[in-house]
Formats: C-alpha cells, structure tokens, sequence
C-alpha cells in the first residue's frame, strides 16, 4: 500500500463526514432486489487501476501513512479525524497517485476480500453480492470478488 502517492487534487477528495458518491451508487445497485453483482468500474468517472479498502473507524495519521501523505498535504486530503465505525475509506490509484478518496458506508455491503500491497485491480472489479440476515431482522450485504 505505500505505492500510493499523495498527489491529489482537491476536487478528487470527498472526505466529508458523509457517505461519498461511488458508496451511495454502490448502495443503489445492491439493495436493488435481486441483485447478485456490482461491477465498481462502471460505477466510477475517475481513472483508476486499482482500489484499497481502510478497516473501520480508521484515522487520519493512518490513512495518511497509508498514502504516503504529509502532515500539510494529508490535512488538506483527508479533512476528518477519524473514520465513522460504520465507514471504510476507499482509496482509488492510477500509476501510483491517488486518484479518489471518499467514506464508504458498510450498509452499502462490506467488502469480503484481503488486498495485498498493489491494490485489488480494476480488471478484477466484479463483486458477487451476498447477504445474510443478522439479528436485527436487517441484512449485512458482503461484496466478494467473483
């Protein structure tokens, strides 16, 4: 993951303290009934070869460790201290920059996958959609790679 270099432009950066658009898409094409794949490529505008998911509740210093970001650029990327418990990052990178950064809700399905160093690639995009009902009567969506 230390591939990735912080060189993004502002508009790219969607760190509110909100879900991000590709998450809220994602969300759109899962909870549709019957639904049993997400294609994330055709989801995106932005040019992307690969793509990383952070773990839950993440925090600033570590996503910017994870980007090789300054503590100057980092602030300016990443404008929220810590990731909600029930949010990822999902971090998109073309020829080692990044391209995309935005909180991704687990609502809109959990991805069920390692990802080692160089990212899960963009070839490889397609995610079966698989749920199970938790206890809540509310079902977890899982993505995994097909």
């Amino acid at each position: 993951m230390a591939a990735i270099i912080a060189a993004l432009s502002l508009g790219c950066s969607e760190m509110r303290n909100s879900t991000g658009t590709i998450s809220k898409r994602i969300g759109e094409v899962v909870h549709t009934p019957g639904a049993t794949e997400v294609d994330l490529s055709k989801l995106t505008t932005f040019g992307w070869e690969y793509f990383y998911v952070s773990k839950p509740g993440v925090t600033r210093e570590e996503v910017c460790k994870l980007i090789n970001a300054g503590r100057n650029v980092c602030g300016r990327i990443i404008r929220i201290e810590k990731a909600p418990d029930d949010h990822v990052y999902l971090l998109f990178g073309l020829n080692g920059q990044l391209t995309h950064i935005e909180l991704h809700a687990l609502d809109n399905g959990r991805f069920d996958m390692q990802i080692g160093d160089e990212g899960h690639p963009k070839a490889k995009s397609v995610f079966r959609v698989r749920r199970n009902l938790s206890g809540s009567d509310h079902d977890v969506i899982y993505l995994e790679p097909k």
